[in-house]
């Protein structure tokens, strides 16, 4: 039988496995931050999709109160408008989702005011763009340093008019 000697290694230098938790704990400390970054940014991009869409799909489905295009446009709008102040709730970092007035397009091709339906491909429709500000927790920025300033997230959704007035 063999006897095996055990060599305790033991390193040459005192204070190396100091130095190597601190390079280790300030790289994790990197990765937290990006993490917590992310995550932030994540929940910001899901809740204003959702609303976007939520607001788009009010659109498509309001109803004017009198049988006129401008009637049924200004009920989509404000029903758009209204669906995104239904998701308005306070958040530490992320902003409330806002209508974005230039990105809402209520297209119908002229059916409501006597014309007839457009092309087999082409369908009335109407699309709603809404938008939020973002502050990051830990405002890391990879090309440009530090950044304060918010982060805009915009989307836009479109969707087939429900309730087309009559000619």
């Amino acid at each position: 039988m063999r006897l095996i000697r055990h060599i305790p290694k033991h390193r040459d230098e005192k204070g190396s496995s100091f130095i190597e938790v601190g390079i280790a704990s300030v790289a994790m400390a990197v990765i937290v931050f990006l993490a917590m970054d992310a995550y932030v940014w994540m929940q910001a991009f899901m809740l204003n999709d959702i609303a976007c869409r939520d607001a788009c799909r009010a659109a498509a489905q309001s109803q004017g109160t009198t049988n006129t295009v401008a009637s049924y446009k200004t009920a989509a709008q404000n029903a758009a408008i209204r669906e995104l102040t239904l998701h308005s709730v306070t958040r530490p970092y992320i902003g409330n989702p806002t209508f974005v007035p230039s990105g809402f397009v209520w297209q119908d091709f002229g059916a409501s005011n006597g014309g007839n339906m457009p092309p087999s491909p082409q369908t009335p429709f109407v699309r709603v763009q809404s938008s939020m500000n973002v502050n990051l927790p830990v405002p890391l920025n990879a090309f440009g340093g530090l950044q304060a300033k918010p982060l805009v997230f915009q989307r836009s959704y479109s969707m087939p008019i429900v309730n087309i007035p009559p000619p």
